[in-house]
């Protein structure tokens, strides 16, 4: 095999640590299975994270939001606060964190990057001054990395302004409402409607059961552990997903592997077909995936070529038992 399993199953009971508890949390089919490393690292990748892990991550996120709102407040700034990230999706792969803070300033002036690069050096500002917290990095110019403590999590946060789409304007519905992100260090900005993508992955999910967010997961397990950085963010791994056709995601749990050839299809093609990449949409419809950010296309071939290995190595592991990716493999049912 190309990977060593057990290696890949520390990394993923690594991500799955409670701190409280001084445990791993993982399903009672990860114990009782009795697949191979492979097929567990696979299988238990896939597993939804129990939500009620969730509330200790937005209890984190809360206070740093209040730290914010009461250093910007004296500051005479106007902003906005709401919540992004896999964790609104229910697809992390994390025990704790994959949440990000949006700071929207709500008043702009005709020189919005301004605004924004003096929004972001008041927060790092605010941020870097308070003890508690492990690191503050905003090296990458374009939101906040915060690692908070008890419990240790990773906390986006990304200066931003709104942006009313037509839709907004005509129906006063949020979830239409879009953002603009400042990406400094390319000197680019991206407007989208994060809300309406978070809503359309969660209706996609309940109608393809669980599989998109499943596919999500591993592929986001597969991220993680790769030697090569894979610089795709979660939303941008979901949206690749939602541009599956609904039906080819809709099997039942226990065949679930057999959607890794058809998203690994997808893949290659976004990675090979430089047109197709340019005009993939998010799950809103209004904007591009990756519209003005060629580099991307490289990450999505690393990732490609992450999931042709495993899927080539769970094929050799499942023949051992004359097994294929079709074959019916429980897993929460067992």
């Amino acid at each position: 095999m190309e990977h060593d399993y057990s290696l890949l199953v520390e990394n993923l009971k690594g991500r799955r640590y409670d701190e409280a508890l001084r445990e791993h949390v993982l399903s009672d089919a990860f114990h009782q299975s009795g697949y191979s490393d492979c097929l567990l690292y696979t299988l238990e990748s896939m597993v939804e994270i129990d939500p009620s892990y969730a509330y200790k991550v937005y209890a984190n996120s809360r206070r740093i939001h209040e730290i914010i709102s009461k250093a910007l407040k004296k500051r005479g700034y106007d902003v906005d606060y709401r919540y992004q990230g896999a964790l609104k999706t229910y697809s992390n792969i994390l025990l704790y964190g994959d949440v990000e803070i949006i700071v929207i300033k709500k008043n702009v002036s005709d020189k919005p990057h301004r605004d924004m690069q003096t929004l972001a050096m008041d927060l790092m500002d605010v941020l870097s001054k308070d003890p508690s917290f492990k690191t503050v990095d905003y090296s990458d110019k374009t939101r906040i990395r915060i690692t908070a403590q008890k419990p240790t999590c990773e906390i986006d946060v990304l200066p931003s302004l709104w942006v009313n789409s037509a839709e907004y304007l005509k129906t006063k519905n949020e979830i239409y409402r879009g953002i603009a992100e400042f990406d400094f260090a390319n000197k680019k900005v991206k407007k989208y409607l994060p809300f309406l993508n978070i809503a359309r992955i969660n209706s996609r999910d309940m109608h393809t059961n669980g599989n998109l967010k499943a596919i999500s997961r591993i592929l986001k397990t597969l991220r993680a552990d790769s030697h090569d950085r894979i610089n795709l963010r979660d939303s941008e791994i979901n949206s690749i997903l939602y541009n599956m056709p609904e039906v080819e995601l809709s099997v039942p749990q226990n065949k679930v592997l057999s959607l890794l050839p058809k998203v690994a299809l997808l893949l290659n093609k976004i990675s090979t077909d430089t047109k197709y990449f340019s005009h993939l949409l998010s799950p809103s419809e209004k904007d591009r995936v990756f519209g003005g950010r060629p580099e991307k296309q490289q990450d999505v071939k690393k990732l490609s070529g992450a999931l042709d290995t495993l899927i080539e190595d769970l094929k050799k592991d499942l023949s051992k038992s004359n097994k294929s990716l079709d074959s019916e493999i429980a897993y929460l049912e067992s």
